[in-house]
């Protein structure tokens, strides 16, 4: 008995099928869908602070502070004792003042800046990226702006 054309069609494509279903192959003509690219942006991670918000941590003249709002910081070292206020946050820095026995000073503190306090004046210095910690000088007062992200501004302060 031989098989028809019709039966022969029936079988071949139920074969076809079959392999298609187990992976074994493909239907020529089948519509494949075309590969997708997705883009993904990668946001830098925010900045941590090593004493976290412990402003306790100033008080030897030397830390690494998260600030997210007016604060008030007991400073030690070299400088002197004093204090470094956050009076205004902003999305890109701080609004400022620092009181020492021999020096202070008021402003605003943005991007990648160090401000510099000692007797009889003071300095900065800003950078498009952020810089190695200040390097303590005896009676000086080293600030610098780490980084600000979603509100919270992370600051070192160094005292040598």
């Amino acid at each position: 008995m031989t098989p028809s054309t019709v039966d022969r069609l029936l079988i071949t494509g139920g074969l076809l099928a079959a392999m298609v279903a187990a992976g074994c192959g493909t239907v020529s003509g089948t519509a494949v869908p075309a590969p997708t690219t997705t883009t993904t942006t990668t946001t830098p991670p925010a900045p941590t602070a090593a004493d976290g918000t412990d402003y306790a941590a100033c008080a030897d003249g030397t830390c690494e502070v998260a600030v997210s709002g007016p604060v008030d910081i007991a400073l030690g070292g070299s400088a002197g004792p004093g204090t470094f206020s956050v009076r205004t946050m902003h999305a890109d820095g701080i609004d400022f003042e620092v009181s020492l026995a021999q020096s202070g000073g008021r402003g605003t503190l943005k991007g990648h800046c160090t401000l510099s306090f000692h007797p009889g004046g003071g300095g900065s210095s800003c950078s498009n990226k952020p810089g190695p910690p200040p390097t303590p000088k005896a009676g000086v007062l080293a600030v610098q702006m780490v980084g600000v992200t979603a509100g919270t501004a992370v600051l070192r302060l160094v005292s040598g």
